[in-house]
């Protein structure tokens, strides 16, 4: 089964169309300012944090490596349940001398100018693999769902619409201190619409495709290496790699621009990061309840292991004559 290039133009036009006019109704006061403001939607918006390599790459991480996918997160949350000693003293410090980015809180901590160029220079440099990665992952999906387009003209329109969304809702902005209340309630619903998709390809693998979690588990259980997805490896180094993606992921949520950029810049109410310290694990622990289901689901259907684990999420509805399904995932 594929799905035509005009279905897959149609569907990305109308979720792209869903995105900008949320995003300007919320600035145009179309809707409810309770509603931006909501401790909810600031949590959704914290889902930034879920990119493509959340959506398709923790898939085949997980299928290589088993549980160690939860150590991205373990991370992450632990960085939350932190939130008194970690999160809050940043947000203190940045409201109260009006700091507006990762490179001003470094140049205002050291009082040094060089160290703000030095940050910005590092996060340049930083977050250009993380826009590859998305390019990556829409060319990719399309590759898979259709080959009617060259993967060199879906990377300009990516590019294109996201160079558009940017100006519209993020760089036109005069003051750099300004809310971006539009670009904010765009991501709480993309996030939204992440968390809906994965749950629902989850249902369908662990429940259409297969017996349950228990009928899943038997079967792994039979699969070469399964123990890998039920334990931690014992092999030397294995608890050192544990630690290391742990720390990593725990600084991420601090120091991706991004992050800084929803959970601190964008913050309107001290409060809601309360209630984010333990709602946001929540959502991580749900938007990733599926991952193993899906991986091992993946390993069973495609046992000669010739498809890039990445796309399991998109070709396994594909590939059971789910186009519904599927384009929700697309």
């Amino acid at each position: 089964m594929t799905i035509d290039l005009t279905t897959l133009f149609v569907a990305g036009l109308v979720y792209l169309f869903l995105l900008f006019f949320v995003a300007y109704a919320t600035e145009q006061g179309l809707v409810p300012p309770q509603w931006i403001r909501h401790p909810v939607t600031y949590i959704l918006s914290l889902g930034v944090y879920t990119t493509s390599w959340s959506y398709y790459g923790s898939v085949g991480f997980a299928q290589q490596n088993g549980l160690l996918f939860l150590a991205i997160y373990i991370g992450v949350t632990m960085a939350f349940l932190l939130t008194p000693l970690l999160l809050k003293p940043i947000l203190n410090v940045t409201r109260e001398f009006q700091l507006a980015s990762l490179a001003d809180l470094f140049a205002f901590r050291y009082r040094s100018q060089a160290a703000g160029v030095l940050v910005t220079l590092f996060m340049l440099i930083g977050t250009l693999p993380y826009i590859a990665l998305q390019i990556r992952a829409v060319t990719e999906s399309l590759s898979v769902l259709s080959q009617e387009v060259p993967p060199s003209s879906i990377a300009f329109g990516f590019v294109t619409t996201l160079t558009l969304f940017a100006i519209l809702f993020g760089a036109r902005h005069i003051s750099p201190r300004e809310k971006h209340q539009g670009l904010v309630a765009a991501i709480a619903f993309e996030s939204v619409m992440k968390l809906a998709a994965f749950i629902a390809v989850g249902i369908f693998v662990t429940f259409g495709m297969f017996g349950g979690l228990g009928d899943l588990v038997k079967q792994a259980a039979t699969l070469p290496n399964a123990e890998h997805f039920f334990t931690i490896s014992k092999e030397p180094g294995a608890y050192a790699n544990w630690g290391f993606q742990i720390f990593v992921s725990m600084m991420a949520i601090l120091f991706l621009p991004r992050q800084f950029q929803v959970a601190v810049v964008e913050n309107v109410n001290e409060e809601h990061l309360n209630k984010a310290m333990w709602l946001f694990p929540l959502y991580l622990i749900a938007i990733n309840f599926f991952v193993l289901p899906v991986a091992v689901g993946g390993l069973l259907h495609f046992p000669e292991n010739r498809i890039d684990p990445d796309t399991y999420v998109l070709l396994l509805p594909m590939h059971q004559g789910q186009p519904v399904l599927t384009l929700l995932v697309f």
